[in-house]
Formats: C-alpha cells, sequence, structure tokens
C-alpha cells in the first residue's frame, strides 16, 4: 500500500512539473553605451519557451529556438518580434538597431543588438515590452551602463517605459 501512495505522488508531481518549468517569468537586458564611439550593444535573455510561444502567438510561426538558432531566417524571425516591443532612444530621439546573432545558454536565449546613436546622450529612454503581450506576469529587467556608472530599473507589465538620465 505504501508503495502505491508513493508511486501516486511521484505520478502527480512528474504530470504537474510542467505547469511548474519556471514559476517566474523575467527578461533580463544589458545595454552599454559607447560615448566616445556613439555605439552601444545590448544583449537579452528570455526563457526560450516563452520567447517561442510568443513568436508562435503573435507572429503566427513555429520556430523550434533549440534546434534553429542560428538559422537566418530564425533571426529574421526573433528580430520581427522583438523589433516592435524594444526602443531606445537618446535625448529623445530614437535610434535603430540591428540583430548580430542569438544563443543559448540553458534554459534562455541571449540576443545580441548593437546600433550607433547621434547626440551626447545625457538621458536614455527604454521602451521595452518583450513578452507582455503573451505573459501578464511578464517582468524585464534593464541594465544601463553608460562610462563606469550602472542604472538599472524594472519594468513589470503593463509598465513598459523607463528614462535613465546620466
Amino acid at each position: 500500500m505504501k508503495s502505491k501512495i508513493t508511486l501516486f505522488i511521484f505520478i502527480l508531481l512528474s504530470l504537474s512539473a510542467k505547469g511548474f518549468a519556471h514559476p517566474y517569468y523575467v527578461s533580463v537586458t544589458e545595454i552599454h553605451v559607447h560615448k566616445s564611439t556613439k555605439t552601444f550593444d545590448i544583449s537579452c535573455s528570455m526563457f526560450t519557451d516563452d520567447l517561442e510561444a510568443a513568436i508562435k502567438k503573435t507572429l503566427l510561426t513555429n520556430t523550434d529556438l533549440q534546434k534553429e538558432i542560428t538559422a537566418t531566417q530564425v533571426l529574421d524571425i526573433i528580430y520581427k518580434y522583438i523589433q516592435p516591443r524594444f526602443d531606445i532612444s537618446f535625448d529623445a530621439n530614437s535610434t535603430s538597431y540591428s540583430l548580430v546573432g542569438c544563443e543559448n545558454i540553458e534554459a534562455s536565449t541571449w540576443c545580441y543588438l548593437e546600433g550607433t546613436f547621434n547626440s551626447s546622450a545625457t538621458s536614455i529612454k527604454i521602451t521595452n515590452s518583450l513578452l507582455f503581450d503573451f505573459l501578464p506576469e511578464q517582468t524585464n529587467m534593464v541594465h544601463v551602463y553608460v562610462d563606469d556608472e550602472r542604472k538599472s530599473y524594472k519594468l513589470n507589465n503593463p509598465e513598459k517605459t523607463t528614462v535613465f538620465a546620466f
């Protein structure tokens, strides 16, 4: 009898484990601003399964980011997802960026972006609604580095914009 109860508990835990794959929904975005060259680079980490599901829901396409992360068409799909949900402005001047690559590290997909700006950058406005359209519980951590100074902010869905002054 005891072994049947243990087996039943084990089966219940196994079946419910998928629902608890990661009980929190957080992305981390790091932005490094290089004033001397007027360039910036961005590293953004999202849970791979969440990114896949968001792409499927919003762009109506299936993609296996565990297998095809370096394929050009997959990078295009990821960029199409990121671009309308992430904006960076220097002194109120919106700027463009390009996706230079992605990689999987454990359960996360890291996306790398870079761009240039034209101002002296005394303020940086970040709009980051990645995964907000898919996960109401989503939180996006934003870290901005300018020279040796770091500033951070936590964007909880639906709050998607913050401004950093340097």
